[in-house]
């Protein structure tokens, strides 16, 4: 068979084939269709509506659940924290409150407030937790790290705490701030001796106490700070009862306020950076915080007096063991003419190593510097702040927390 007869057999056999016509495509076809997102910009990022006016080293927002927490959360407000709001379940307690209504949410569950219900203030937290979020989200935009503030005995604060928590911790993520288990922390007052004499409020306080003890242990809030009521009570004792908590809420929120500012200060002499501050405050465990003003600075030994001292007579709870601390803070504070005195820095040393065997193995930040305020030429104040410490065992068990079941494998 030729190659003529295979061509001629192949067309034959083959199925016929209609040649195909070119499609024309539509009109404005390009080969993918055309979408109005192909005209649409990002538009810039709207100012944020809430700032704080504080000038610290971490940008902090604030949120108060239950009575105690939202007058908390309004010292912080005065003291330049304009990113703090509360939450109540008890409208009576939560309208009062002096801060923008737009900071404020009633988690109303058709009653009075939780009362000392702790499971009242569980489900409010549930039933609002979208609500709580949104109030995060209209109120702090961007932030650094939030303190969530309560009181142990009540049912708001108490019930609610481990529910915002989980809300704060949420936050953190979705504005990508970092580590939610460093960048949210607890701020916990507990009642005084008179109100622990009520069985629901013990009760509570041991259950708050032990619940938010152990998440600090675990490193999964940094810091917590405990505010005991009782023993501020006694420092404050003869104020009238209206200055009474508005005097203790305010030294709380400007005591922790000084650090903030202070780690963004500079310093010709020693400084405490935002580096050293972050890590007192993100190291887990409890943080204590003290103030003293040296009145006398006679010897070498003056500084490390009163910054001994100054640790006992912290205005949070004590008890603490100071040699389990991860990281603390010494920062001297000088006026212009103390500045000046001859000796100075070697009281400091010594005062500042004094802390330094305190604390055991913990990292010691130093800071010092010269306070620009006139007023205070003659003066010197040291602060000092340790992180990273176990809770009081003392203190826990006094509540019928058995400290050492806890935390089998500490101290």
């Amino acid at each position: 068979m030729n190659e003529e007869n295979i061509q001629n057999d192949d067309v034959q056999d083959g199925p016929e084939v209609t040649p195909q016509k070119p499609v024309t495509p539509p009109s404005g076809f390009d080969g993918l269709p055309s979408l109005p997102l192909e005209e649409y910009d990002i538009p810039e990022a709207e100012e944020e509506v809430v700032v704080n006016t504080t000038a610290g080293a971490t940008d902090y927002a604030i949120i108060g659940a239950g009575q105690c927490g939202g007058r908390l959360a309004k010292a912080f407000y005065d003291s330049g924290y304009k990113k703090a709001v509360a939450v109540n379940a008890a409208e009576q307690d939560l309208a009062p409150l002096d801060l923008p209504e737009s900071h404020k949410l009633h988690m109303d569950m058709g009653a009075s407030g939780a009362g000392k219900d702790m499971t009242k203030g569980e489900a409010a937290a549930t039933k609002y937790y979208q609500q709580i979020f949104d109030l995060m989200r209209n109120t702090f935009g961007r932030c650094q790290h939030i303190l969530v503030c309560a009181g142990a005995g009540g049912g708001t604060g108490g019930g609610s705490i481990p529910i915002i928590i989980k809300a704060a911790k949420k936050y953190i993520e979705f504005i990508q701030a970092g580590d939610p288990n460093k960048n949210v922390g607890v701020v916990l007052t507990l009642p005084t001796a008179g109100e622990l004499a009520s069985g629901s409020v013990r009760m509570n306080t041991k259950e708050v106490l032990g619940t938010i003890a152990t998440l600090a242990m675990a490193k999964q809030i940094s810091p917590f700070i405990i505010v005991d009521n009782d023993k501020i009570g006694k420092l404050y004792r003869g104020l009238s009862p209206k200055a009474f908590w508005p005097t203790i809420n305010n030294t709380v929120s400007g005591l922790f306020d000084i650090f903030n500012r202070l780690a963004k200060m500079s310093s010709e002499f020693t400084s405490f950076d935002p580096v050293d501050y972050r890590s007192i405050m993100e190291c887990g465990g409890c943080c204590i915080m003290g103030l003293t003003r040296i009145k006398q600075l006679d010897n070498e030994t003056s500084v490390s007096q009163a910054l001994a001292t100054n640790i006992e007579k912290t205005l949070l709870a004590g008890g603490f063991d100071l040699g389990t601390a991860k990281f603390a803070g010494s920062i001297a504070v000088g006026g212009s003419n103390v500045m000046s005195k001859a000796g100075l820095q070697d009281m400091l040393n010594y005062g500042m190593d004094t802390v330094n065997n305190l604390v055991g193995s913990a990292t010691l930040h130093r800071g010092v510097y010269e306070s620009p305020n006139p007023n205070d030429a003659d003066v010197l104040k040291v602060y000092t702040l340790i992180g990273g410490l176990e809770p009081p065992k003392a203190l826990m068990n006094s509540l019928g927390i058995n400290a050492t079941e806890l935390w089998p494998g500490e101290g």
